[in-house]
This record gives C-alpha cells, sequence and structure tokens, in this order.
C-alpha cells in the first residue's frame, strides 16, 4: 500500500528567481526554503551555451542540485513545479489551459515526470485567453481564493507583468495583463529618462509626487507626461528621486484607471516591493474601503495553497 504523503516540496520557478519550500501537508507549514536568483532565464541562457544534455536534463540537473542541498530525509518527497518552468525556455514545456478555470484547480493541465534518479515533478501548466497567458500566477490565484468570496469580483496581481483576474461564482472567468513592471524598467534604464531617475525608499514628500503621476495616469495623460520627467530634471524642478516615483505613478495610475468605473469587489496580493505604491494608488482612485489588500503572509503562502490544491 502506498504511503500517504506528509510533506512536498513547492518548487516556484520564475523567468528571474528560483525557489524551494519543503511544505508539511497537515498544516501546510514551510519548514524549509531554498531560494537562488538562478530563474529559468539564466538557467535556459546556460543550457544554450552547452551541447551535451537535452533541455528538459539540463534543468533536471539543476533541480536536482538544489534538491539535495535540502535536509536529507526531505529530498525524496513530490515536488510540485509552477511558473515558467513549464514555458518554451523552461524544463518542459506544456500547452496552456484555457480561461476560465476553476478556484480548485481541476480545468487546468499537469504532468507527472520521473527522472532517471527516482525523483518525481508534477508540472502544473499555465492559463491563457485571447487576451494574455500567465505561467505561475493561476496558482497563485488559486491559493488566494482560499480568501475570497464567491462574490463578482477582480483580483490584481502587481508584478513586471500585472494580471488582473475576474472572479465569479468560484472561477477565474477572464484575464488582463498589463506591461506596468517591464515598461517602468526600460524607461527607467534603456530611455533618455535614465539619467533622470534615481531609486530611493518612499517618504511622505515623495508619496506627492506619486500621486500627481498617479493623477496624470488616470486622465490617461502618461504618454503625454513621459518627457516632462526629462525636463523637469534639466530645468531642476524636481529631483531624480522625485522622478522616480512620478513615472511609477503615471505608470500605476494607467494600469488601474478603469477601476474607478466598476461596482466589482477588488482584492490585491502584491509583493512587498509594491504593495505601498498600489495601495496608495487605490486608495486615490477607488478609495481604501472599497478593495482587500492582502498581508505578505498571505500572499507568500498562495502559491504553496494552489499547488496543494492542483497536486495532491
Amino acid at each position: 500500500m502506498k504511503k500517504t504523503p506528509t510533506h512536498f516540496i513547492s518548487c516556484d520557478w520564475g523567468t528571474s528567481n528560483f525557489r524551494l519550500h519543503v511544505v508539511a501537508l497537515d498544516a501546510l507549514k514551510i519548514i524549509h526554503t531554498l531560494a537562488t536568483t538562478k530563474g529559468v532565464k539564466v538557467v535556459y541562457g546556460e543550457f544554450l551555451q552547452q551541447e551535451k544534455l537535452s533541455q528538459t536534463d539540463f534543468f533536471a540537473e539543476y533541480l536536482q542540485k538544489q534538491v539535495q542541498q535540502l535536509p536529507k530525509e526531505h529530498q525524496n518527497h513530490l515536488i510540485i513545479a509552477s511558473g515558467m518552468i513549464t514555458a518554451n525556455i523552461g524544463m518542459s514545456e506544456m500547452p496552456y489551459a484555457q480561461m476560465p478555470f476553476q478556484k480548485d484547480g481541476s480545468s487546468l493541465l499537469s504532468k507527472k515526470i520521473t527522472l532517471n534518479t527516482g525523483l518525481e515533478i508534477l508540472l502544473i501548466s499555465g492559463v491563457s485567453d485571447a487576451f494574455g497567458m500567465m505561467r505561475g500566477e493561476e496558482t497563485q490565484a488559486i491559493g488566494l481564493s482560499e480568501n475570497m468570496t464567491n462574490e463578482d469580483s477582480i483580483l490584481i496581481l502587481p508584478g513586471t507583468h500585472s494580471k488582473h483576474l475576474t472572479y465569479t461564482n468560484g472561477q477565474f472567468t477572464a484575464l488582463k495583463s498589463y506591461m506596468t513592471g517591464e515598461v517602468f524598467e526600460l524607461l527607467a534604464t534603456k530611455s533618455i529618462l535614465s539619467n533622470s531617475i534615481k531609486k530611493t525608499p518612499i517618504n511622505s514628500s515623495l508619496e506627492a509626487h506619486f500621486l500627481k503621476g498617479v493623477q496624470l495616469g488616470v486622465k490617461g495623460e502618461l504618454s503625454a507626461n513621459l518627457f516632462s520627467i526629462r525636463a523637469n530634471d534639466l530645468a531642476k524642478k524636481a529631483t531624480h528621486e522625485e522622478n522616480y516615483y512620478f513615472l511609477s505613478g503615471l505608470l500605476i495610475g494607467d494600469e488601474l484607471a478603469y477601476l474607478k468605473e466598476t461596482s466589482q469587489k477588488i482584492y490585491i496580493a502584491a509583493p512587498a516591493s509594491l504593495s505601498k505604491l498600489y495601495q496608495l494608488g487605490l486608495d486615490y482612485i477607488i478609495g481604501s474601503d472599497n478593495y482587500i489588500l492582502f498581508n505578505e503572509a498571505i500572499v507568500e503562502k498562495a502559491i504553496i495553497i494552489g499547488q496543494q490544491k492542483i497536486g495532491i
């Protein structure tokens, strides 16, 4: 008789980061974590520099080396993996499931593979519709749905490519993708604005510049105000730090602008680095009483809950 599992290894392999968690199933408690900056993009680049191993074997070799750094008694648990691991630049490409998808994960695609060491991996694919696609966020959304009611709502997942998911009656029905994070990175590091921008921790004075950007972004005046960042720098009307938050406000305001017209309930699950900014933006656009901001603990555990619902 096969033993009932007591643990699993959660693998969240994104474009830029790699994380393993050893999870105790009885309370979904994380008992060990290993993280690196070797996301799928980096590992794929290294794969292209060699000819010895296939793409799947090359990724599997890296994964197994990381698993071997976990406590010995936890190295043979089932690995449940989501994120870019199933992309064409990942370990094993899988097709997207189609919207809508159920909160229990039953409509997602998954497959189990066994490595030559005997290690078992359950791969979870992403989701797409006519307007976008995602890998990893669907698993996070399933985990977050534990904290959502069944009423019509929108779940916002800020990031490099922010996802806005429409949710109703136990299923996610539509997807919007916004390139907010990537556009900010390109403008701040690769454009003519790059010498006019400098990152620094936010304070009350910088919040005012952020909100000025939000106000213009909400009005649809993003493009018309980008060059003002350069002009204000040259004219010494704004510091590089003030410009940083003004640009951030323009882009976030543009992303969130449509919410001022919605009556749906709003949930947001932002990483710590973005939580404050999106909170300020939502406060301005729809008011602090009209959305629910998930705390860091809920956000961190969401992928693990989603993986457990799909794979165990």
